[in-house]
């Protein structure tokens, strides 16, 4: 009975040690296929700040936001949000969303909300810019970096919490690993 009881544990201890050994496995490899490149076509390779403005105003003018006047220069602060649709990593930055909005809004930024499918500049989503008064960039990248964006507390709150405080940069995220859609 000695016996048959110490060739079970044997075979119980295999058993659980190749269950584990199959679940961590399972995990990297589910893992490492969210976990891309946000820019992996080299959309921004080269592209500094100026340039990248200078973009984003196909972003932020007056009729593209609706405002209809022609007058970009009454739009201030500026945090445009940049989704895809049918983007499955848009719900991992919904908490980074919600409280860069908050923020924004109580440092009177307004908040423009992109839809894109494909874009020459823009590499992946979700991703956000952030611009100053006078359309400069402040910050531009992914959220956040990591399995479901979650492993910073957040690149873009830290860029406006800075600037608020007045300090100021021309961030521009290139390389990130995390869940993002690259855009053609």
């Amino acid at each position: 009975m000695l016996a048959l009881n110490s060739k079970l544990k044997k075979r119980h201890l295999t058993i659980v040690v190749v269950w584990i050994l199959f679940t961590v496995l399972a995990f990297a490899y589910f893992t490492k296929q969210r976990l891309v490149n946000f820019d992996i076509d080299n959309k921004l390779q080269g592209v500094d700040h100026l340039q990248l403005a200078n973009y984003l105003q196909n972003y932020t003018s007056s009729e593209t936001i609706g405002l209809g006047n022609g007058l970009d220069s009454g739009l201030g602060n500026r945090v445009i949000h940049f989704s895809k649709p049918n983007c499955a990593c848009q719900q991992f930055s919904q908490e980074h969303i919600s409280a860069l909005n908050k923020m924004a809004e109580a440092n009177q930024f307004n908040v423009v909300n992109v839809v894109v499918e494909q874009d020459d500049l823009i590499p992946a989503t979700p991703s956000v810019a952030i611009l100053d008064g006078n359309g400069d960039v402040i910050y531009y990248g992914p959220y956040g970096q990591g399995l479901g964006c979650s492993q910073t507390s957040g690149f873009a709150q830290t860029m406006l919490n800075n600037f608020v405080k007045g300090f100021s940069a021309n961030i521009i995220i290139r390389e990130a690993k995390g869940c993002y859609c690259h855009l053609g």
